[in-house]
């Protein structure tokens, strides 16, 4: 009886380390076939103004691995690739968009010239992807005004070339000068606004110039009409010893 029950307690002991070994090699397995693959096409460029935010991504694909991503980000110095921190003005993101694949994303909330330069992600010391190239422009308020001048010159006097001293902003492309529309209605409304009101006050001041003079001339009628009331009738002066007369002898 004890050597049947030792029997089966062998037997449960080398089914459960079976068991655990073949999960472990199942994993193990697993493992070895996972290979990240980072997907970046070549001569990535991301503009944006200074004091913007920008968003660059980076694809990855985990096909084989039962694992999350972890994706870093570097930027090239040199012959190295420094790993960026995040801060108060950079933060990292990802989502997943299909069941072995994600995207992450580097955030610059307000983004500087010291922040243009070369970056990479990496899923490993093995699985790095090709450089985006972040490029940061001049003031980007300035730059707006700059093609909202432009717009305007271009749709107002079209026969007349645009000074130089606009540059580089003759190459952007139509469809870049879509957000302009938003400024053109403000500026046209604020204008035509201000037209209103000095049409307005000037038309107020002019009608009453108008009624001060008519006031005046009404007023200069009316003295006259008393005074002329007020002196006598000419053959009244002719008969003035006349009127004596008549009195004395009453």
């Amino acid at each position: 009886m004890a050597i049947c029950v030792f029997q089966i307690n062998c037997n449960i002991v080398a089914f459960l380390l079976l068991l655990s070994l073949s999960v472990s090699g199942t994993t193990n397995g697993s493992e070895q076939h996972c290979n990240p693959v980072l997907k970046v096409q070549r001569n990535t460029v991301f503009k944006a103004p200074v004091m913007t935010v920008l968003k660059i991504n980076c694809t990855v694909n985990l096909t084989g691995c039962v694992r999350c991503p972890n994706i870093l980000w570097c930027k090239i110095d040199g012959n190295d690739c420094k790993t960026v921190k995040t801060s108060g003005y950079i933060k990292t993101e990802w989502k997943k968009t299909t069941e072995h694949e994600w995207v992450a994303f580097l955030i610059f909330l307000n983004i500087s010239m010291e922040d243009a330069g070369l970056y990479r992600c990496k899923e490993s010391e093995t699985s790095v992807s090709h450089t985006i190239n972040v490029t940061v422009t001049g003031h980007g308020h300035i730059q707006h005004m700059m093609l909202l001048l432009k717009f305007i010159y271009d749709n107002s006097l079209k026969y007349i070339s645009m000074p130089t001293i606009l540059g580089d902003v003759n190459t952007i492309q139509n469809d870049d000068q879509q957000w302009l529309w938003p400024y053109v209605y403000i500026c046209s409304g604020i204008a035509g606004l201000v037209f209103i009101i000095l049409t307005l006050f000037y038309v107020v001041e002019r009608q009453g110039r108008k009624s001060t003079r008519i006031d005046m001339a009404d007023k200069n009628q009316y003295i006259k009409t008393q005074k002329s009331d007020l002196l006598l009738p000419p053959h009244l002066y002719l008969n003035s010893d006349l009127l004596t007369t008549v009195i004395y002898r009453v």
